[in-house]
C-alpha cells in the first residue's frame, strides 16, 4: 500500500535529556566529588520557545536510596500537559545529613532557574512535587525558599523559593515521637538515618518543614492514605493544619484505605487533581 499523508503537527514533541550535572558534591569519605544529576523532559524545539510551567519532582526512598529516572514513565503525563519536568537525584544519608539533601535540592532549584532560557522554563511558575522521603524535600524546598543557610554551592545570585508544592505521604514534623499508624510506628531507622543517631529536639526541629511555614509559604496540595503503616496518615494531618493556620492554601485528600506508596495515588482522578490545583495556583490559562 502507498498513501500520501499531510504534514501536521497536532501536537509538541517532547525530548528527553538525560544525566544533567546541576551539582559538585563531595563524595566517598569526602576525598572525591561527584556530580548529581537531574532527567528533564522538555520540548524537542526549544529555539524561540515561550517559557512553560516546571514540575520539579523527587523521589522517595526512606532517605536511604533515589532514582531521578523511576518515576519518568508516570510524569510523562504532566509533559504532555505542558509542563517542562525535572526529576531530580539528592544525597541520600549514606552520603551526608539531612542539610546536605535539603542543599541539593535547593541547588538544584537554583540551576533549573540559572538554565531557565535554555530549557524554556517560566521561573514564576515553579512547583516542586514528590513523594515519600522526596515528599519531605518538597516540603522543605516550599517552606525553606528564603533560608539562606541551606543554599550552598553554586547559582548563588538566584534563589530557591517555588510557587507551589504537591506532598504524596511525606514527613514533615521530625521533633514528634513516633505516632501510631495501624498499629505501626514510623520505623526507627527512618529518623535516626535522616537526623543521626544522637539527634536532640533542635536537630529534629529544624529539620522539620512544619517548622518553617509562615503567611508566605506558597500553596500546598497533600496527598495520604489513612492506612498508611510507613508515615503515620497523622503526618499529613498536622502538615494541613499548620498550612491552614498560618492562611495559606492548602487542599488535603485522603485515600481510604490507602497503605504506603499505593498505585491507587497515580491513577488518572488523582493527577487530573494534581493538574487541576497546578493550574489555578500557578495561573495557567
Amino acid at each position: 500500500m502507498r498513501k500520501m499523508l499531510d504534514n501536521r503537527v497536532e501536537r509538541e514533541v517532547l525530548s528527553l535529556i538525560e544525566g544533567v550535572a546541576y551539582a559538585s558534591v563531595p563524595a566517598w569519605y569526602g576525598s572525591v566529588r561527584r556530580n548529581l544529576k537531574m532527567d528533564l523532559i522538555v520540548p524537542k524545539n526549544r529555539a524561540g520557545h515561550a517559557p512553560m510551567p516546571l514540575i520539579i519532582w523527587i523521589c522517595g526512598g526512606a532517605f536511604r536510596c533515589v532514582s531521578r529516572s523511576a518515576w519518568l514513565p508516570e510524569l510523562m503525563g504532566f509533559a504532555r500537559r505542558g509542563y517542562c519536568v525535572a526529576s531530580i537525584e539528592y544525597r541520600t544519608v549514606n552520603e551526608g545529613a539531612y542539610a546536605d539533601s535539603y542543599a541539593d535540592v535547593k541547588s538544584a532549584i537554583r540551576y533549573l532557574k540559572a538554565h531557565a532560557a535554555e530549557y524554556c522554563i517560566d521561573t514564576g511558575r515553579i512547583a516542586v512535587m514528590g513523594e515519600s522521603a522526596g515528599g519531605t524535600m518538597a516540603s522543605f524546598a516550599g517552606v525553606a525558599g528564603h533560608i539562606r543557610e541551606f543554599d550552598r554551592g553554586d547559582y548563588l545570585e538566584y534563589d530557591s523559593s517555588v510557587h507551589a508544592v504537591v506532598d504524596f505521604y511525606g514527613i514533615v514534623d521530625c521533633t514528634c515521637n513516633p505516632i501510631q499508624a495501624d498499629g505501626r510506628d514510623i520505623p526507627p531507622f527512618m529518623m535516626e538515618d535522616f537526623l543521626g543517631l544522637d539527634y536532640s529536639r533542635e536537630d529534629a526541629l529544624r529539620a522539620s518543614p512544619i517548622a518553617y511555614i509562615n503567611a508566605d509559604t506558597p500553596p500546598f496540595l497533600i496527598f495520604h492514605g489513612n492506612r498508611d503503616k510507613r508515615v503515620p496518615f497523622e503526618q499529613s494531618v498536622r502538615l494541613y493544619e499548620a498550612l491552614r493556620d498560618a492562611g495559606v492554601r492548602a487542599d488535603f485528600y485522603e485515600l481510604d484505605g490507602a497503605d504506603h506508596g499505593e498505585d491507587s495515588f497515580y491513577q488518572p482522578e488523582k493527577l487530573e487533581i494534581v493538574d487541576r490545583f497546578l493550574r489555578e495556583v500557578l495561573h495557567i490559562g
